[in-house]
C-alpha cells in the first residue's frame, strides 16, 4: 500500500527521492527535462515539493523535519543549478494552478474544494518564500 498525505514527504515518490538524495543517487535532471511540458505529472510535482522543502530548510525558512535526517540541505541546495531552481518554482506553480495543468491537483480535487485548499495553501506559502529568495 502506498503512502499518501498532504505533506511534502507524505508520498512514496518523496520517500524514494530522500533515499536517493542520502545515497547521492538522486538525479534532478530526470525531472527537469520535463520543464517545457505544460501538464505536470504527479511524480514531477511530488519531486518538486520534496526538493523545495530541502531548499527551504537550507535557507532557514523552516526547521529540518525528521525526514531530512542524514541530508545536508545546504550542500544539496548549493549543488542545484539556476535552471534546476527555476524548475522547482515553475513546477510548484503548475502543481497548484488547476487540474488542467497538474495531475496531483486533479487527484486532490477528487476530495473536494476544502481538501484542495488545505493541501494547496502550504505549497503556495512555500512557493512565495522561495521566490523571495531569488
Amino acid at each position: 500500500m502506498g503512502t499518501w498525505g498532504s505533506g511534502p514527504f507524505e508520498n512514496d515518490a518523496a520517500g524514494d527521492l530522500l533515499v536517493a538524495v542520502r545515497a547521492g543517487d538522486f538525479d534532478i535532471t530526470d525531472f527537469t527535462s520535463h520543464v517545457d511540458d505544460e501538464y505536470v505529472e504527479v511524480d514531477d510535482s511530488q519531486a518538486a515539493l520534496a526538493v523545495a522543502e530541502i531548499v527551504a530548510v537550507a535557507h532557514g525558512l523552516l526547521p529540518a523535519p525528521p525526514q531530512l535526517e542524514g541530508i545536508d540541505a545546504v550542500a544539496y541546495t548549493e549543488s542545484l543549478t539556476p535552471e534546476q531552481r527555476e524548475w522547482i518554482l515553475t513546477t510548484l506553480e503548475r502543481t497548484i494552478a488547476d487540474p488542467e495543468t497538474s495531475e496531483l491537483y486533479e487527484l486532490w480535487a477528487e476530495n473536494g474544494p476544502e481538501e484542495v485548499e488545505e493541501w494547496r495553501a502550504p505549497i503556495l506559502k512555500r512557493l512565495e518564500s522561495l521566490k523571495a529568495l531569488s
